[in-house]
């Protein structure tokens, strides 16, 4: 899962951007005030004061509540009644308070280098350490649980949302910072940090582990986004993204260090209606490397597409599928983000995009009102055997993942649910390993 440090000065601009717009949102005015007492045309005022459109696709309650936190083009809501919000006094504002406990109690056939997140580039390989291992190991965690605030509201430039989520989620059993949300949206244009245009959150499977299968597009980052409808059918939503986000270009670090040049690119298109959704998108990147003992530099086309969707079969049992490959992505994929896999130097020294293909499917069953269960699989593949001497003989080549897990919706909020796991890690010297999980998790969020 790939996930990218805020630098101080990030941190600082995101904190100053949302202090700047949640001020202009408390000051703005799309009424002077509200009566003292209640009446019909008050009431309608209020009404109108966040009529949002409405989500035609199912909420598939994942546990990270991505869905609910990702920033949608027109500012759509799974609930038009918006639950859980409270009104600013005085203002047509709003604003809502998170806050989600989450708890895992793991048994994983060998250890791995994430031990509390089943990420299948990580089992050890033969010749490795820990690929002998015979015993079981037993992990419990309480840090995917996470904490939100988030504005809503109307101005005189369209709809107003400032959201920050944050979880403690690590990939061992230490809390840490783990930023998930900190942007700001102002009608069709999202600043901040948020998912990557190139993903899609509503084609994520729901699975227990936090990492989620190999082959899923997944990166948060700082993005300067706009998105624009693209017809007025209800039946039928249309959508175009544009996006600049930032770079980070992940090369081997031995003689010489990522470079980045220009912003990634990113274009999407997507079509949604209470049958599911489709969604493809295309990245384009400068992957660069500078030599650390010479004035050299090195710079390759990084390009890719991934195409994802999600159909709901009776609107009740759903299908989500994702395809995505290219060269010089692989920091947007969940194996390989953040690794050093985008570009590595040949023979010659040259710089080499490296080429990216995978695919996963997962299938949701919903058994009965409260129970219900998720089937996933994944596969993967970068090509660079021919980079041996740069990435190690024991870099990652290939890797499977397939999951399938039982969860119950106890009470509004409260889930509990039971997942078993298998993953195979295949590296360049042609070597391999697998390993097993069985997951418990509970999470109640309010």
């Amino acid at each position: 899962m790939t996930l990218k440090p805020l630098s101080p000065t990030f941190r600082r601009g995101a904190i100053a951007l949302l202090s700047a717009l949640s001020t202009v949102a408390w000051e703005a005015r799309a009424q002077p005030s509200e009566p003292d007492a209640p009446t019909a045309d008050s009431k309608e005022v209020e009404d109108e004061a966040l009529k949002l459109p409405v989500l035609p696709f199912l909420d598939l309650g994942l546990l990270p509540n991505t869905q609910h936190f990702t920033p949608r083009p027109d500012h759509a809501v799974f609930d038009k009644t918006l639950p859980g919000y409270f009104k600013i006094p005085s203002t047509h504002f709003f604003v809502k308070l998170g806050v989600a406990a989450t708890t895992n109690f793991m048994v994983t056939s060998k250890l791995l280098e994430t031990p509390t997140w089943f990420t299948t580039s990580a089992i050890p390989v033969r010749g490795q350490e820990f690929h002998e291992s015979s015993g079981a190991q037993t992990t419990a965690t309480a840090n995917p649980s996470d904490v939100s605030i988030e504005f809503r509201g109307q101005t005189d430039l369209g709809p107003m949302r400032l959201l920050f989520n944050t979880s403690f989620a690590q990939p061992h059993t230490s809390f840490g910072i783990h930023p998930n949300y900190a942007y700001a949206q102002l009608g069709g244009f999202v600043a901040g940090f948020a998912d990557s245009t190139f993903a899609d959150v509503d084609a994520y499977p729901k699975t227990l582990d936090f990492e989620g299968p190999n082959a899923l597009v997944f990166m948060k980052h700082a993005v300067l986004r706009y998105g624009h409808r693209l017809n007025h059918d209800e039946h039928l939503r249309m959508f175009l993204q544009v996006a600049l986000e930032q770079p980070g270009s992940n090369v081997p670090t031995s003689g010489q260090a990522p470079r980045d040049i220009v912003p990634d690119g990113v274009v999407s298109w997507r079509a949604e209606g209470p049958w599911g959704h489709l969604q493809l998108a295309g990245l384009v990147r400068a992957v660069s490397s500078q030599a650390t003992e010479r004035d050299s530099s090195d710079t390759v086309l990084g390009i890719g597409g991934n195409l994802t969707g999600a159909y709901h079969l009776g609107h009740k049992h759903t299908l989500q599928v994702g395809i995505t490959g290219g060269q010089g992505i692989a920091a947007y994929v969940n194996d390989t983000g953040d690794s050093q896999y985008d570009a590595a130097p040949d023979e010659d020294g040259s710089l080499d995009a490296l080429p990216v293909l995978g695919g996963y499917v997962g299938f949701m069953y919903e058994w009965t009102e409260m129970l219900s269960s998720t089937a996933t699989y994944g596969w993967l593949k970068v090509w660079d055997r021919d980079h041996e001497e740069a990435l190690g003989a024991t870099g990652f080549r290939r890797s499977q993942y397939a999951s399938l897990n039982l969860v119950a919706d106890l009470i509004e909020g409260a889930q509990a649910g039971l997942e078993g796991l298998w993953g195979y890690n295949r590296a360049i010297n042609s070597r391999s390993g697998q390993a097993f999980r069985v997951q418990f998790t509970f999470q109640y969020r309010y």
